[in-house]
C-alpha cells in the first residue's frame, strides 16, 4: 500500500494508505487526558481503521493485527505463554512471560519483562509461526501452534470500520518506600478485563474527548503563533505517557516519571521543573502528584542535607536517592549499587541511618533542586491546587530557600539540571533560579496566610535581584559571573515572568531574546557557549521570556524545523545539535511538556493578582 498521508493531533496519529481497489485510513489512539485520570492511567490504546472499497471490492474480507512475542521480554528470548479469554461481545489474547519478575529491571532504556501484553478484537487467536503463515496465505483463522515457533497475538475484524484494542497489564507499577502499588487505574480492585471493557463501553466518549481537546488545543495555539500546534502536537502523549500514575496507602496521588534515556530515575525534580507548563494548564494536582514522593523523602534520616533531593530511585524503585551517591573504600559504601551490568534492582536506601553518609555531596544539585521545589510549588498554588502538601512541608521550604539565600548569589562549582554540561561555578543561570526560588517562597507564605514572612522574602528577593543586576551587568548575561563573550540561555528568568514579580525586567528579557536569535543555528540558539547542542524545553521556555509574537516564532520555529527535518527518527528527542538536527541523547522524556511555556503564559493563570 502507498502511504498518502499523516496528521498527528494531540492524542492521535492518522494515516491514509491506498492499494489497488481500496483506501485504508487509520487511527492510532492514546487517550491520555491530564483532566481524566481514570482514562489517562487505563492501561489501553485503540486503533481504529476504516475500509473505503471501490466498486469491485470483493464482500469476503478481513482486517488483522498481528503482535510479536517480542513484546513480552527485553531483547533476549524467553518462555511465553498466553490464551485467549471470551468478553461480552469480543475477545481478548494475552501472552506474558512465562516466569514473571515483577519490577525486576531498573536498567534505562529497557522494554518491560514482566506483566501482561492484550490483543481484543471481534476474533482473537494465540498461534505461532505457522498459524500466521495459514491465515496470511489461505486466510484460515484456526488454532495452530507448534512448539519452538514464536508466538503470536492474532485480532481480526469482518467490518469495513471499527477498531482493535491493546493493553499492558504490568500487575504492579511501583515500589514506593515499602509499598508495592498498582497503577491509579486497578487500586479499587479492577482488573486488566475492566479496563478493556471500560475503554469498550466508553469509547465513542472517549473519541469525542480526544476530538474537543485538540480543536481547543489548535485554537489556542494558533494565538501563539505559526506551526505552534504542530510543536505542542508532538508532546502531548510524550510528556504525560512518561510518567506513572500511583496512589498510596495514604490516599495520596503520586505521579512518577522516568527519567528516560538518562539514567532511569524515577520521580526526578529536575525532570518534574521543565516538564511543567502542560500540567499546570491541564490538571495542576498533577505537579502536587510529582512532588509528594520528594517532600517524602526529604524528610527521612538518610537525607541528612539543608537542600532539596534529585530523585526518588530508578523506576520503578522508590527506594530513596540514587544519584551521586558516594563511591569510598569503606564497608558502609553502597555507591557501586547504581552502576554495572543490567538487569538491576534498588538497594533500600530509604531505610538507612544518616550515619550510612550515602551521598556525595560534591555530585548533588543543591541551588538546582532547592529553587526547582519552591518554584513547582508556588506554581501549583498559583494553578489553584490543593495547599495541603505545601502546608505540611513548609518547614523544609523555609529550610531550602534560606539555603538559597546563602548560596544563591554566587553558586560554588556545582550540577544544574544540565549535568552532561558539566560542574560550573558561578551560574548565572542558577542563580537567577535561586531569585526566583525566593520569589516563590515569599508567594507562597502570602498564600498560607503568613503575611510577615511573605513581606520579608519579597524583601530579600528584591535585594537579591538589585545584587543579580549588578553583578550581571548591563550587557548580555554571560555563562557565568566573571566570564566574557559568553552567554547561557536564561529561561530561569521565565517564572520571575509569570508570576508577574518581573525583578529582572521586561527589558533584560528582550535583551537576551535578541541575542538568541542572532545565535540561533538552523536548529535552535545553542544552550550556551560551551557546545552547540541544545535542549528543545528550554529553547521554548526563552520564546515565552519575549512579549514580541515574531522573536518568539524566530526562537520556536527552528525547533519545528528539527522535528521534521532530524536524520534521528526517535520519539522527540529534546537534546540535539543546532547545525545538524542529530540527538545527541534524551529519547521519551516527560520535559517536552515544557512546550506549554507560551500557552502557560497566554492563559496568564501564574500571575500574582
Amino acid at each position: 500500500m502507498e502511504q498518502t498521508d499523516v496528521r498527528v493531533s494531540a492524542f492521535t496519529t492518522d494515516y491514509t494508505y491506498r492499494a489497488d481497489k481500496f483506501t485504508l485510513k487509520i487511527r492510532f489512539v492514546s487517550p491520555l487526558f491530564p483532566d481524566d485520570l481514570d482514562v489517562m492511567s487505563c492501561p489501553v490504546c485503540y486503533t481504529e481503521y476504516e475500509v473505503i472499497p471501490d466498486k469491485n471490492f470483493p464482500e469476503d474480507f478481513s482486517v488483522s493485527i498481528a503482535m510479536d512475542e517480542d513484546f513480552c521480554y527485553n531483547e533476549e528470548r524467553a518462555w511465553v505463554v498466553g490464551g485467549v479469554i471470551p468478553m461480552k461481545g469480543y475477545e481478548a489474547a494475552y501472552f506474558t512471560r512465562g516466569r514473571n519478575m515483577v519490577c525486576s529491571d531498573t536498567s534505562d532504556c529497557v522494554a518491560p519483562d514482566w506483566g501482561d501484553v492484550y490483543l481484543a478484537a471481534q476474533e482473537c487467536w494465540l498461534i505461532s509461526d505457522s498459524g500466521i503463515n495459514l491465515y496470511l496465505s489461505e486466510g484460515k483463522r484456526e488454532y495452530l501452534r507448534k512448539d519452538y515457533e514464536r508466538l503470536y497475538l492474532l485480532g481480526v475484524n469482518t467490518s469495513a470500520k471499527g477498531y482493535f484494542m491493546t493493553a499492558f497489564d504490568d500487575k504492579v507499577s511501583v515500589f514506593y518506600f515499602g509499598e508495592w502499588l498498582k497503577g491509579y487505574f486497578f487500586c479499587n480492585g479492577k482488573t486488566i478485563l475492566d479496563a478493556l471493557d471500560f475503554s469498550v463501553l466508553r469509547h465513542d466518549e472517549i473519541l469525542a474527548h480526544c476530538d474537543a481537546f485538540d480543536r481547543k488545543l489548535k485554537e489556542d495555539c494558533e494565538a501563539v503563533g505559526k506551526d505552534y500546534y504542530d510543536l505542542a502536537c508532538a508532546s502531548v502523549r510524550q510528556c504525560v505517557g512518561a510518567h506513572k500514575l500511583v496512589q498510596n496507602a495514604a490516599g495520596e496521588l503520586l505521579f512518577l516519571s522516568k527519567e528516560n534515556n538518562s539514567n532511569g530515575c524515577i520521580g526526578t525534580v529536575d525532570v518534574s521543573y521543565p516538564s511543567m507548563p502542560f500540567f499546570l494548564l491541564y490538571n495542576p494536582e498533577l505537579v502536587n502528584a510529582m512532588m509528594c514522593g520528594i517532600y517524602a523523602f526529604a524528610h527521612m534520616a538518610v537525607w541528612k542535607y539543608d537542600f532539596a533531593p534529585h530523585d526518588l530511585g530508578t523506576y520503578p524503585w522508590c527506594a530513596g536517592q540514587v544519584y551521586g551517591t558516594a563511591y569510598r573504600e569503606d564497608k558502609y559504601c553502597c555507591g557501586m549499587f547504581s552502576t554495572g551490568v543490567s538487569p538491576r534492582t534498588n538497594q533500600m536506601l530509604y531505610i538507612r541511618p544518616a550515619e550510612s553518609d550515602v551521598y556525595d555531596k560534591n555530585c548533588q544539585m543543591p541551588v538546582e533542586e532547592c529553587g526547582n521545589m519552591l518554584i513547582m510549588t508556588a506554581a501549583v498554588i498559583q494553578a489553584g491546587a490543593d495547599k495541603t502538601l505545601a502546608k505540611r512541608n513548609f518547614p523544609l521550604m523555609k529550610k531550602w530557600v534560606k539555603y538559597l539565600i546563602k548560596y544563591g548569589p554566587k553558586p560554588e562549582n556545582q550540577l544544574c539540571t544540565d549535568d552532561f554540561a558539566g560542574h560550573l561555578a558561578n551560574n548565572v543561570n542558577l542563580s537567577i533560579k535561586a531569585l526566583v526560588g525566593i520569589e516563590s517562597f515569599s508567594l507562597i507564605c502570602r498564600a498560607l496566610g503568613k503575611q510577615a514572612l511573605a513581606d520579608e522574602y519579597e524583601g530579600k528577593a528584591r535585594a537579591f535581584a538589585e545584587q543579580f543586576k549588578k553583578s550581571a551587568g548591563d550587557g548580555i548575561m554571560p555563562l557565568a559571573y566573571g566570564q566574557t563573550d559568553t552567554f547561557s540561555v536564561k529561561y530561569n528568568i521565565l517564572f520571575d515572568k509569570l508570576f508577574g514579580f518581573d525583578l529582572i525586567g521586561q527589558d533584560v528579557c528582550e535583551r537576551e531574546t535578541a541575542y538568541y536569535i542572532q545565535k540561533s543555528n538552523r536548529y535552535g540558539v545553542p544552550l550556551d557557549t560551551r557546545e552547540s547542542y541544545t535542549k528543545a524545553d528550554w529553547i521554548v521556555w526563552a520564546a515565552a521570556l519575549t512579549d514580541d509574537k515574531e522573536k518568539a516564532e524566530a526562537l520556536y520555529l527552528p525547533v519545528v524545523r528539527y522535528l521534521r527535518e532530524s536524520p534521528s527518527r526517535f520519539p522527540f528527542g529534546d537534546w540535539y545539535y543546532t547545525g545538524r538536527g542529530d540527538i545527541v541523547h534524551f529519547i521519551n522524556r516527560s520535559v517536552v511538556g515544557g512546550i506549554f511555556a507560551p500557552l502557560l503564559k497566554a492563559s496568564g493563570i501564574m500571575r500574582v493578582k
